[in-house]
């Protein structure tokens, strides 16, 4: 890991991701807090992290202000409901199976089961699709179909489930986000250290995997002393993935 660190910090590029990625938390804490309210509905096995009490806390408090705050907001939108105590029963089934799925990771703990700690959870929907198409797509759908079916009859629990559905929609796309990003830095940082090399030769992208350095920076690295010991200098672990040392003088004589 210090290996690929080294690389990254060298020749990481830019994803205009990493200079937001306050505002991809934030977002990621806000659908987070509507998401977690539906979760365990619609889910299984859940990490300790993921179903944690702090995450869980933030749950109970979405679903209490729809609960309790309800007749306010109702008055202000002018909404009546033909079957206000549904929201009554979501709120007492949301405190009921969270604390059935927190004793089933009480349990797991116990027995020595390892298990992830952020793992998102197993689906409860038997469906013949893929893991991620479930949880992107076909849950927070199902969820918000619910939701919506459920508005004419109670507005509170209909509105919290489209919030909940939206919640999960944008809360499971950003998860797989960072889980993608994670493995693409991990093989980027496999490829700078295996071509590095073959990059500061001024090799074409088909023999270097993609990984190129721009002539100028190829240039400059020739003329400049202090660079090319800076790159002499590199760990032992760097050097032994190089197939040759740096052709640092190519540049100069261009």
């Amino acid at each position: 890991m210090r290996l690929m660190r080294e690389t990254r910090a060298t020749f990481g590029g830019m994803d205009i991701w990493r200079n937001y990625e306050w505002a991809l938390g934030l977002l990621s804490l806000i659908s987070g807090c509507f998401a977690i309210s539906v979760v365990p509905f619609v889910r299984k096995d859940m990490g300790e992290r993921y179903f944690g009490w702090l995450n869980l806390f933030f749950g109970y408090t979405v679903v209490a202000n729809f609960m309790f705050f309800s007749s306010l907001l109702g008055v202000l939108i002018r909404q009546n409901a033909v079957y206000p105590q549904l929201m009554t029963f979501f709120w007492l089934g949301f405190i009921g199976l969270s604390l059935y799925h927190r004793w089933q990771i009480t349990r797991r703990n116990n027995a020595g089961i390892e298990w992830h700690s952020m793992y998102i959870g197993t689906s409860l929907l038997p469906l013949p699709f893929s893991r991620e198409n479930i949880y992107k797509f076909i849950e927070p759908g199902l969820v918000f179909f619910i939701g919506h079916s459920l508005f004419s009859l109670c507005w509170q629990a209909g509105l919290w489930l489209m919030l909940g559905a939206a919640g999960l929609f944008v809360n499971n796309h950003i998860v797989y986000y960072h889980e993608r990003q994670s493995i693409l830095d991990l093989r980027d940082a496999h490829l700078e250290a295996k071509y590095l090399s073959a990059a500061l030769a001024g090799k074409p992208a088909r023999e270097t995997g993609g990984f190129v350095v721009a002539e100028s920076t190829i240039r400059l690295m020739g003329k400049d002393a202090r660079l090319q010991s800076a790159f002499s200098n590199l760990s032992s672990e760097l050097k032994s993935l190089l197939d040759s040392p740096p052709d640092t003088t190519s540049g100069s004589q261009a």
